[in-house]
């Protein structure tokens, strides 16, 4: 599981991938279509690659195989960062992980039944931290774009929503940061699934040079917003968007060393829980940014607004 994915290997699934990326992008990107699979009674005996949704607006999740990584990034991985230590994380089971980031149709229906704030998070986007409006807001999209401008607590109040349509608590977390790169790595092992440069074939990324600006090549025609959810390839464990366009929230909160976190794959719950890890990069975002093993800067867990900030889930398997 954590052996190198050659360059040859790649090359050989591209042809496959590109001929069943239309069709699964519409399965992930819709989000609001029933279970292939029904997730009631999925144990960890489900296949890795199954797939199922809990409603009509639930996100669609796959299940990742049991494993092991090198979580973290090698020490002449170029741009890394000594909070990127590696170490190795061992899933003694199965478990699930949405495919996309959440979109605003799943945000949405998780404020018609009262679980989420959406009226907080619209007035936290479209205004300043005065409470005046905000000149410079720009609607990015709504409907299959990812969800921006939820705190971390509002990414909690969708799973606890999602524990209610399952019908059990505690199925539906925040992915930890072991099981989110356990996720964008896809049993590779350089700085991005599909090799060590950035490719805008494979993601809505940022300019190429130092601080934030948006830019357009290759298949990334985004420059200054956010792109819908699967617009470009899944990787090897059929998820998208795991480089760039948003940051995603995950449970942990942060601290600079891991060397005492867990290696089971569960959360770290030492350090400064009052600010909470982000990972991925933004439709903003440089290289260094986007690398599969680059650690977020917290940002404080009850601050909305960011227009480039949105999360994925998790699932515990029965």
């Amino acid at each position: 599981m954590a052996g190198e994915s050659s360059m040859s290997d790649l090359s050989c699934t591209r042809g496959l991938r590109s001929i069943l990326t239309i069709g699964a992008a519409l399965v992930a990107a819709s989000a609001g279509t029933d279970a292939a699979a029904q997730s009631t009674g999925l144990s960890n005996n489900a296949r890795a690659g199954q797939t199922f949704s809990e409603c009509r607006n639930c996100p669609g999740m796959i299940v990742l195989p049991a494993g092991s990584y090198l979580m973290g990034s090698p020490e002449d991985e170029p741009l890394r960062r000594e909070n990127e230590q590696q170490r190795r994380i061992t899933f003694a089971a199965p478990f699930a992980m949405s495919q996309t980031p959440v979109t605003w149709n799943q945000w949405e229906a998780c404020v018609r039944d009262t679980w989420c704030d959406g009226a907080a998070v619209e007035l936290a986007l479209t205004s300043l931290p005065s409470g005046e409006p905000n000149p410079n807001f720009v609607d990015q999209g709504r409907g299959t774009r990812p969800v921006v401008g939820v705190s971390w607590y509002d990414a909690q109040n969708f799973v606890g929503w999602l524990n209610w349509k399952a019908g059990i608590d505690d199925l539906y977390h925040l992915p930890s940061e072991a099981e989110w790169e356990y996720g964008a790595r896809g049993g590779t092992t350089t700085a991005f699934w599909w090799g060590p440069d950035l490719d805008y074939d494979f993601g809505n990324f940022g300019k190429e040079e130092d601080g934030l600006g948006g830019k357009a090549e290759g298949r990334d025609e985004w420059i200054d917003t956010t792109s819908p959810v699967a617009s470009f390839p899944p990787n090897d464990f059929g998820l998208y968007d795991m480089h760039g366009n948003i940051f995603e929230w995950v449970e942990d909160c942060y601290e600079e060393n891991l060397a005492n976190a867990p290696t089971d794959g569960s959360a770290n719950r030492n350090g400064n829980c009052a600010n909470r890890v982000f990972r991925s990069g933004t439709y903003l975002s440089n290289p260094y940014m986007q690398r599969t093993a680059r650690r977020g800067a917290p940002y404080v867990a009850t601050q909305r607004g960011r227009n480039y900030l949105g999360f994925r889930v998790a699932r515990t398997l029965e």
